[in-house]
């Protein structure tokens, strides 16, 4: 089923089409049909959320980029396309606010004069052309590009973290029911049961806030991309972590590629560029050297945090084996009568929460990549 609209269908045949397509789309492709091949449309055009389509999605749907891109259109309309364009539109605006004086109104004669004399001060300090304008909404692009990926390795990290409660619940219902039977044959108190009972609503309540927060984030996403907030496409797996990727990251040979490629960089030296005012040159240049020294600093501290949770990726990988043998010894006795079913489930939790460890550690290590390849394209923070 589609969940958009396509661009440039006529109102005469789109009741036809929705009726053969399902749930109503909700969105147009902020492209036309040739800028993407069939094949391409139709990945994004799918009821189907994977992770490698986030950046089409956020292109052709999402509102906030659709509305940047109206008002670039508009801005070269309306002919304001270098910074001599945008500086004759505060002169202009100037000439108007003197035209407005006439000795008339000594009031009204000196705001107009005082909003004539800053109206020619922000013509001499502009530094604001189509250029920057585009490279300004571009970079807000980007940025929702990395929330919508942060925002979908979230929404599996809920749902491991999810699995782990329900898990945990399985357990702590089976503590209860021993702690009453024990309670029977006067081995344990009711405060005992109490207890177990006060745990099994503990991680009800848990469960809850959970399904809450991973629907939050679904419908999240879903706004993001285009989907209403209540519809429901189908959520592909986060790709496995690229090791060799990892293998060969070096702060020191991409420091060159995230400068070059850094959209408050650029937009920084295309301001310097267009500014006229010594003080604002002096101003910029001072910008652009700290901007330089912030990157260079957050691509380092991207790199080592995914050293770090490289590291404990893989020693939860090697507490997951070593509780996998344990699982195994634990079947065998099982089987055999040798362990109790509360032991068994004990056993057979601690497997479980290994088990998700592991996939969440993953997890923490492709954001962690993401986050150092994002930087290295464009994203790492200059400080302004």
């Amino acid at each position: 089923f589609r969940m958009r609209k396509w661009k440039q269908i006529s109102a005469c045949c789109l009741a036809a089409v929705l009726t053969v397509s399902g749930p109503a789309a909700t969105a147009w492709a902020g492209s036309p049909e040739f800028a993407r091949t069939p094949e391409e449309w139709a990945k994004l055009k799918d009821n189907v959320m994977e992770y490698d389509e986030l950046s089409g999605l956020i292109h052709e749907y999402n509102v906030t980029v659709q509305k940047n891109q109206l008002d670039i259109n508009d801005k070269k309309k309306d002919d304001r396309i270098t910074s001599d364009d945008y500086a004759q539109k505060y002169r202009d605006a100037a000439s108007d606010y003197r035209s407005s004086i006439s000795g008339d109104d000594p009031a009204s004669d000196a705001q107009n004069a005082v909003n004539a004399a800053t109206a020619d001060e922000q013509a001499d300090k502009n530094v604001e052309d189509l250029t920057v304008y585009q490279l300004t909404y571009d970079q807000e692009e980007a940025n929702l590009v990395a929330t919508a990926q942060s925002s979908m390795i979230s929404y599996f990290q809920q749902t491991y973290e999810l699995e782990s409660a329900e898990d945990s619940l399985v357990l702590q219902q089976a503590v209860y029911q021993s702690t009453l039977a024990k309670q029977s044959a006067g081995m344990a108190t009711q405060t005992d049961v109490l207890t177990a009972q006060e745990s099994i609503q503990n991680t009800q309540t848990s469960i809850e806030k959970l399904r809450g927060s991973i629907e939050e984030t679904r419908q999240k996403l879903c706004i993001m991309l285009g989907w209403k907030y209540n519809d429901a496409p189908e959520i592909k797996d986060i790709p496995a972590v690229d090791m060799e990727r990892i293998a060969s990251m070096n702060p020191e040979t991409d420091k060159e590629t995230a400068l070059q490629n850094n959209y408050t960089l650029k937009i920084n030296k295309r301001k310097l560029e267009n500014a006229m005012a010594d003080i604002t040159k002096n101003t910029l240049k001072r910008t652009i050297s700290s901007n330089e020294q912030n990157i260079n600093t957050e691509l380092v501290k991207s790199y080592q945090a995914v050293l770090q949770a490289k590291a404990s990726y893989e020693q939860a990988a090697a507490e997951y084996d070593l509780e996998s043998k344990n699982m195994d010894t634990a079947e065998r006795k099982h089987q055999v009568g040798m362990m109790s079913q509360l032991d068994y489930q004990k056993q057979k939790n601690a497997y479980n929460t290994k088990s998700i460890a592991v996939k969440t550690a993953e997890l923490t290590l492709f954001q962690a990549v993401q986050t150092y390849d994002n930087a290295v394209n464009g994203l790492a923070s200059a400080g302004g």
